[in-house]
């Protein structure tokens, strides 16, 4: 379909700028001239649909429907998701991370059309967790451990970290919370969450360690607990600006988050005089980050405050070093592997399931895969190997 459609021009230009992106911007990733873009939002021109196909998925990560609304929809905005965060951090957001929050919402509401509008039957774990100020953390990870039936044993049981994340994925979907992969474009973001009694979801940044993907999880789902979304921001001195109730939740989503990957007693068992050898041997046994390892030496008195500072400041300009010029380039893996590792299987084979029986057309399905209609049958083929 290569004629221009009548799409909604006041949604194309809001569209744009609910994503932070300017005209030029946009211009830039269709090689269009910035006129033709001011033409489709003026509504003197239409963009043809594979055109729209580009700017809804790729660009404005929005479903393609939206665009044929007759008003421009009511959407919640950052502020209203991350109350806890200080305006001026919601405002001062980069649009890359504006763009994986849209991305989020959209996930948010394709869970609740695939489960019909309604709560689902699935025990969610936010019904029977919470976390607050005062919250003992070390009853409260016990807890939940017990609750998702992943003891210390079977996690130090996990051949690598990618067994790791996709056990621990799993475990927090069978209770109602999602977790969805992306490539955020932005190295001093490692995650965020979005809370919904309904449909919680959080996202991860693809492009960190294995092991930090799991620690961010574990954040994020603390924020979750605390009935309220989060973001995951690599730069401690970011968190020192705000002494507030903001930092707060913060230090105690990181407590939250440490203990539960490695029980401090847990440590205390384990732990050798601190050297950077130890500190790995723990990392890999338990699969958790050397930060985790880290903060346990700092809270057992066994580095100084200046130690942990050094090692953390190294381990992230390293990190920061060798991420240089990445975030420009394009993934070199397989376009369908990539998008199953974000998806994740069991929102796939949700999506899937509805359409095999008959409650959902092919456009709506790659609608919810984020496909062109056309790679829906390849992307079901390598689909059907993961299952």
């Amino acid at each position: 379909m290569t004629q221009a459609i009548p799409v909604n021009n006041d949604i194309l230009k809001w569209a744009r700028e609910t994503s932070g992106l300017s005209i030029t911007d946009v211009a830039s990733k269709l090689k269009k001239a910035p006129d033709v873009i001011e033409s489709w939002e003026q509504g003197i021109l239409s963009p043809t649909y594979p055109q729209l196909e580009k700017l809804a998925y790729h660009i404005y990560k929005r479903p393609v429907a939206v665009f044929f609304f007759p008003v421009i929809p009511e959407e919640s905005s950052p502020r209203a998701e991350f109350r806890t965060l200080p305006n001026e951090a919601v405002d001062a957001m980069p649009s890359e991370i504006i763009k994986v929050y849209r991305r989020a919402k959209v996930y948010q509401l394709n869970l609740e059309e695939l489960n019909n509008n309604n709560d689902t039957n699935i025990p969610l774990l936010l019904n029977k967790f919470e976390l607050t100020a005062a919250s003992n953390v070390k009853i409260l990870t016990k807890e939940l451990r017990s609750f998702l039936k992943i003891n210390l044993q079977i996690q130090k049981s996990w051949k690598n970290l990618d067994e790791a994340i996709k056990a621990w994925r799993n475990a927090l979907t069978s209770y109602g919370i999602y977790v969805f992969k992306d490539a955020f474009h932005n190295d001093q973001y490692s995650g965020l969450s979005l809370y919904d009694k309904n449909y919680p979801i959080i996202m991860i940044n693809n492009s960190m360690s294995k092991s930090r993907q799991i620690f961010t999880i574990f954040h994020e789902l603390g924020h979750l607990l605390f009935r309220d979304g989060g973001v995951d921001i690599l730069t401690e001195s970011f968190y020192n600006r705000f002494h507030s109730h903001y930092y707060a939740i913060e230090q105690k989503c990181n407590e939250f988050a440490g203990e539960f990957l490695l029980p401090q007693a847990v440590f205390q068992a384990n732990c050798s005089v601190f050297s950077e050898e130890n500190l790995s041997r723990l990392a890999d046994t338990f699969k958790v980050s050397r930060e985790v390892v880290l903060r346990k030496y700092l809270d057992s008195n066994l580095i100084t405050p200046e130690v942990y500072r050094s090692y953390t400041t190294k381990w992230l300009k390293d990190y920061l070093d060798s991420r240089k010029g990445k975030n420009n380039r394009e993934s070199s893996g397989n376009h369908y592997n990539t998008k199953m590792s974000y998806l994740g299987m069991q929102y796939i084979n949700l999506a899937f399931s509805h359409y095999y029986q008959g409650k959902i057309d092919m456009e709506t399905l790659a609608s919810y895969l984020g496909e062109k209609v056309g790679n829906v049958s390849t992307f079901e083929e390598y689909a059907l190997k993961q299952s």
